[in-house]
């Protein structure tokens, strides 16, 4: 009976684990931010824009939530991000204001994973685990299209933001840069 509840309280604690971890941002893939000189937005109607923006597309799976990460250290104040998600891919959204003006970055990534790390280097399981790991050209189609319009979604709003406030919006050579 004894080992039953112990089993139990094993799996519970590595589901509330993994469930935390999740949360976080674990191997990132891109980083990119574009700086308005002389424009100051506030930065939840920008997160509440960007968000209309995503809505409107209608995309399969997408989750649009609010994070907060630290500042500088798991002691110092957090910022509010904003977060799209979609199966294995995250974007993180910031804007905020900086100097006389503002700015917005993203960062791309993939949820934080230590259960299946773990499994993937233990003996023989590492090999199944990898096994159901593979993917279908659709599957690497739809999760390329769904980076592809959170960048278009991300432009879109910055572009709504500079005609809103009378100023330069972003030339083609920023547009490229931020969807590389």
């Amino acid at each position: 009976m004894e080992i039953v509840i112990l089993v139990v309280f094993v799996i519970v604690f590595v589901l509330i684990v993994n469930y935390y971890q999740s949360k976080a941002m674990g191997t990132i893939h891109a980083n990119k931010c574009h700086y308005f000189d002389k424009l100051q937005f506030s930065a939840q109607d920008f997160y509440d824009l960007l968000s209309a923006i995503m809505m409107d597309r209608q995309m399969p799976d997408v989750r649009i939530s609010r994070v907060l990460h630290h500042q500088k250290h798991f002691l110092s104040n957090k910022r509010e991000y904003l977060r799209i998600a979609r199966k294995e891919d995250i974007f993180d959204v910031c804007a905020a204001p900086f100097g006389r003006g503002f700015f917005v970055s993203y960062w791309h990534g993939e949820p934080k994973r230590r259960i299946r790390a773990l499994m993937m280097n233990a003996p023989y399981l590492g090999t199944a685990v990898e096994g159901w790991q593979g993917s279908t050209y659709y599957q690497i189609d739809t999760a390329s299209m769904f980076k592809a319009c959170v960048k278009d979604s991300i432009i879109e709003a910055m572009d709504r933001i500079t005609a809103l406030k009378g100023v330069r919006g972003l030339s083609e050579g920023e547009r490229m840069a931020l969807t590389a």
